[in-house]
């Protein structure tokens, strides 16, 4: 009897058809009726077409390293071709076929990864309506509004607003640079920074309610708050979120 013959003889006695067989073993169809059939040609090359047969053998409760020795022993140096019978399914294993869908998904994946950091740094450096450009010229209010914040990069160490120009109340906010740091500041609700700074840029924001800010990196800015020096923000590298209120504007840091 042909190994082949043989293992389909061992299937048939346990009661199992090809389909409950390819289940257990999850080798295809239409593999394991190539097996038995003999059809070396259907089978796919080493090590995948070996393991097949060696699964087999073990579902079967024979001997696997005796089975794939004499199986493989049946054929020539060149094996003829067997027609595999055309009711069996489909191979659900193509080799080829699975290596060129994971390029693909890779490529797909390299060029989504790309676009979203493209489309990041176009939006870290984009400054919407209300913001600081890079000149250092706030956006005008519309005219008979009452000003709710002010950012702009100065030279001088005192505010940009007169203490006397200011609501009751307000919170004054001075950031001072020391190395590049990328901030987002909202006052009063209303987006006034989105954009890295640079050494040296300073940037007085004034508020009637609250000030939040987002640091990049806390170690490259020093800061007042109504006129209190309160120091370096953070450790280097740091990214730090801030919220000055009335309530607490004497004491954060």
């Amino acid at each position: 009897m042909d190994i082949g013959a043989q293992l389909r003889t061992a299937r048939e006695a346990k009661g199992l058809s090809i389909g409950v067989l390819a289940q257990r073993t999850r080798v295809p169809a239409r593999a394991l009726a190539a097996i038995e059939l003999n059809d070396r040609s259907s089978l796919p090359p080493r090590p995948f077409g070996r393991g097949f047969v060696r699964t087999y053998a073990e579902e079967m409760d024979l001997d696997p390293d005796r089975l794939v020795r004499d199986y493989f022993a049946q054929f020539p140096s060149q094996p003829a071709l067997v027609r595999v019978a055309r009711d069996a399914p489909e191979p659900s294993w193509q080799p080829s076929s699975l290596w060129v869908g994971m390029g693909t998904a890779v490529a797909l994946l390299v060029v989504v990864v790309s676009a979203a950091v493209i489309l990041g740094r176009r939006g870290e450096s984009t400054v919407e309506p209300g913001s600081v450009g890079t000149g250092g010229a706030p956006a005008a209010a519309p005219a008979g509004s009452t000003p709710q914040s002010v950012a702009t990069p100065e030279a001088a160490a005192a505010p940009a607003v007169p203490n006397s120009t200011l609501p009751p109340g307000a919170i004054t906010v001075v950031l001072s640079l020391t190395g590049p740091c990328w901030v987002a500041a909202t006052v009063d609700g209303r987006r006034t920074i989105y954009r890295v700074l640079e050494p040296g840029d300073r940037q007085t924001l004034v508020a009637e309610r609250d000030i939040a800010i987002r640091f990049g990196d806390a170690g490259a800015i020093t800061w007042t708050i109504n006129g209190r020096d309160a120091g370096v923000l953070g450790a280097n590298g740091a990214v730090r979120d801030v919220r000055v209120t009335r309530e607490n504007a004497a004491s954060v840091r």
